[in-house]
């Protein structure tokens, strides 16, 4: 349900859900076809990759992926969310949908790098870049209030918990990758 692929789909409709001028300009209709490409981009198109790569005993499991099986899954999530970012620049809505995606390849980008030498937790630069999101736009004023933020903070709870009882990764994985997705996308928001 909280799988990191998920997240940009979760993050369009969270922010599709704020009232704030970048969301309230974007009629219904557009709103849902934004989020469809999201979600076959970003989510369907990897997965089917992953689900490839698993039929072909590429990768041993679905849930708990060992460092050395991430190298396919994360190259096709980056290119996805970079080609969901370049579907999204030739729309003419906000570009705070499009750095949220740019943030998210750039996240995964990291991820990919550090999976070289150490396990990282991509649930939790997932949920933490959302998190981050949100309060980067709340940082730059352009979303005046911060109760919006309390159920993803809830999200990033319940699934570091659960990352860490299910010994997928370790507290420091856990938390490092939390605060990369925070700390990441709120510097984008800050300074793009």
């Amino acid at each position: 349900m909280f799988h990191p692929l998920l997240m940009p789909t979760y993050a369009f409709a969270w922010l599709f859900s704020i009232k704030a001028y970048f969301s309230m300009t974007i009629p219904l209709e557009g709103k849902l076809r934004l989020i469809l490409l999201v979600f076959i981009v970003t989510f369907v198109f990897p997965l089917l990759i992953i689900l490839f790569l698993r039929s072909r005993n590429i990768i041993t499991s679905l849930s708990d992926l060992k460092r050395n099986e991430m190298t396919f899954p994360y190259i096709s999530a980056i290119i996805f969310n970079v080609l969901a970012y370049y579907l999204l620049r030739n729309i003419q809505i906000s570009p705070i949908f499009q750095y949220f995606l740019f943030g998210a390849a750039v996240l995964t980008i990291l991820a990919f790098i550090i999976n070289f030498f150490w396990k990282i937790s991509i649930h939790m630069i997932a949920i933490g870049g959302l998190i981050g999101m949100l309060l980067g736009l709340a940082f730059t004023g352009i979303i005046a209030n911060f109760y919006f933020i309390i159920v993803p903070i809830l999200i990033a709870g319940f699934i570091g918990y659960s990352r860490l009882q299910l010994k997928y990764q370790t507290p420091a994985q856990t938390y490092t990758g939390f605060l990369l997705g925070t700390f990441g996308m709120i510097y984008l928001a800050l300074f793009f």
